[in-house]
Order: C-alpha cells, then structure tokens, then sequence
C-alpha cells in the first residue's frame, strides 16, 4: 500500500499545494493507495493514521524540514529505522517488516520531504522513478504486453495496460528495476516501443537533439500542450510559443482560420484543426505544431459532436518532409479529465509521426 501524509493546514486548504504533494506522490508511487491532511504531527500520530504509516509499503510524509528529526524520533521508538539516506530536502527511511500472509520479510520505506525546498519538484536524485510509461508504435497495448512478459518477469517489472477504455495505447511499468527493464526494451525493441519517465521531457530532448522546434495552437485544451512543456526544464530550446485560440474569432484574426471553415463544419472539426496547424506553423515558424478542438463538457455537447470529441492534429515540415496527421477522438470522463487524455494523445500522435519519417 502506498500512503501520503501531508502535516500542515496549508496541504489541506491551499489547493495548489495539495494538488502538488499528490502528483510527487503518484509520480514516484503510480498507485496511491491513502490520503491524509494533518494539522500537525501530534495529529498525524493518531492511531488511524499513524496505521497506515506502519502498514505502508511506500510512504510520502510531506512537511517542514525541521520537523524531520522529531517524526524520526517518533519512528526510532516504533523501531522502523533501520537505515536512513539524507539530501538536501529528503529522507528515505527504510525499515523491514513480516508479511503475515506469506511469512517472509518485506522492505518497506517512508520518505519525509519538504515539498517547499525542492528544486524542479520531486525526489532527490538518489531515489528511483517508479513509473515507467511504454508506448507501442505499431503494434496494440495487449500484444506488447504479452510481447515484454518475459523481460518484465526478468527485471521483477509489473505491466499494465493504461486507459484501456480510451485510444490511448499506452502502458505502465512499475516495481523492478525499471531502469534495467528499459535499457533491454531499449536494446531489443528500440523502434516498435517507445518508453519514457516523463513524456515532455523526452520531447524535449528529441527535438533538442535535432534542433528542431515546436508550437500548439489550442482550442479545448486551453493550453495544455504548451504548459507540459514548459514546466520542463529546458523547453526554451525547443518551444518558442503557442497561441490558445479559444475563440472563433481568435482562429480567425490569429491563425487566419478560414471563416468558410468555421461556417461549413464548424470549429469542432478537421478542417479547422487543419487551418490551426499551418497558421500555428505560419506563425512561429517551427518545425512541428500539435491542436486541439473540441467540447470538453459538461455542455455543448450535440447528437453528432458529443462532450467529449475532440480533434487533434499534429504536421511536421522539417527536413522537407511534410506529414499531418489528424484523428477526430471520443473521450470519457470530466472536462480535466477529457482535456488531460487529448493533451496526452496529442503528443502521442507526434510521437508517431516523429519516429515514422523523422
């Protein structure tokens, strides 16, 4: 089980801090399994609490560093400090435990961080990621799954199929050594699967490594795309702006969106992302431009066009190759959810066109 323990009233109520200690959580844990806000560690000590502490295989506790050594204290007298690794703003603290059921000893391990001292978010260098994303290309998510069982059994990797309700061929990798299991897919099936810790900054370092350049134009998404890649470090070199063109008459003005388009298929549609991508082109004079429209929900919906179709297009015209790619998706789920999965899917669609004729 993996738990997150967040000690402070601001964790709680200011939700941009709370939506952040649960991303660092689920970035490193994939799964979280349990939540808890508490006011101080006197609280945190309570015994429902403090359960799931002793319980968790994994554990977040996010608070302020000069409580670090108190919520040690508090483990030493549980004696669940068996070893402990210190930087700058991160203690991993790794303690061992009897599993009942299987009658053998299992490591388990409590992080304490404080979230407000972390340079770029996350974990210190020394520990692991611990979610690996694989993405077939040209080949389905089950059948990739069968195809690296064996690798993954190797490396102690556990596979899942990601969305599978949706168009995302996608999969996770968690537990192992994932790094291990990504140098032999890498070594093995370097062009049939494509994995990554971190979508934006593999896209990054693509482009960067070719010198070319990137924009979005965004209708549904809202900006989206361009924020996954700027809170990357080293976007700048890749990524020189977008335009979220939410309105009709911004498609117009800005990406010279033919008004005959808007009119005859209306703005949900392949037409008008065509339009947006050689305008968003035009514009910034990239190599690549990813968009976006669509009806996000809850309202707007229609018979032919439900909440949730959303048009996505990437084009490339570097090198003097030309490819476009648009799909027109059905997306399930709220509005952050439907504009997150076609964020996704739009760097997914490039991805494809970047390997297949770049």
């Amino acid at each position: 089980m993996n738990v997150l323990i967040c000690v402070g009233e601001n964790y709680r109520d200011f939700l941009p801090l709370n939506a952040y200690a649960q991303s660092v959580a689920r970035n490193h844990f994939g799964t979280l399994h349990a939540l808890h806000f508490c006011d101080s560690i006197d609280e945190m000590c309570d015994t429902s609490i403090f359960k799931n502490i002793l319980s968790a295989q994994q554990c977040l506790i996010v608070l302020p560093k000069e409580k670090f050594n108190q919520v040690i204290e508090i483990l030493q007298t549980q004696e669940m400090v068996e070893s402990t690794i210190i930087n700058t703003s991160c203690v991993e603290i790794c303690h061992t435990k009897k599993n009942q059921s299987a009658d053998t000893n299992v490591e388990s391990k409590i992080y304490l961080m404080d979230l407000l001292s972390v340079k770029n978010g996350g974990f210190g260098e020394s520990l692991q990621e611990n979610l690996l994303y694989l993405y077939p290309l040209g080949i389905d998510a089950q059948s990739t799954q069968i195809l690296l069982s064996g690798i993954a059994k190797e490396f102690g990797v556990c596979i899942k199929v990601l969305n599978s309700h949706s168009n995302l061929e996608l999969l996770s990798a968690m537990n192992g050594d994932l790094y291990g299991f990504k140098v032999a897919i890498e070594e093995n099936f370097s062009h049939k699967i494509f994995t990554t810790f971190n979508f934006a900054k593999s896209v990054i370092a693509l482009l960067e490594a070719r010198n070319f350049k990137i924009t979005s134009a965004e209708s549904c998404t809202g900006g989206l795309i361009a924020y996954q890649l700027t809170k990357e470090s080293g976007a700048s070199a890749v990524f020189d702006g977008g335009v979220i063109s939410y309105a009709n008459a911004i498609k117009e003005a800005w990406l010279e969106v033919s008004a005959e388009n808007l009119a005859r298929f209306g703005a949900v549609s392949e037409a008008v992302v065509r339009d947006m991508l050689n305008g968003a082109l035009r514009l910034s004079g990239a190599d690549f431009a990813l968009a976006t429209s669509g009806i996000a929900g809850p309202s707007g919906g229609s018979a032919s066009k439900p909440v949730g179709t959303i048009y996505i297009g990437v084009k490339g015209i570097a090198n003097g190759i030309e490819i476009e790619m648009i799909e027109c998706l059905h997306f399930k789920g709220d509005r952050n959810f439907i504009q997150a999965q076609a964020t996704l899917y739009a760097y997914l669609l490039f991805l494809r066109i970047f390997f297949e004729n770049y």
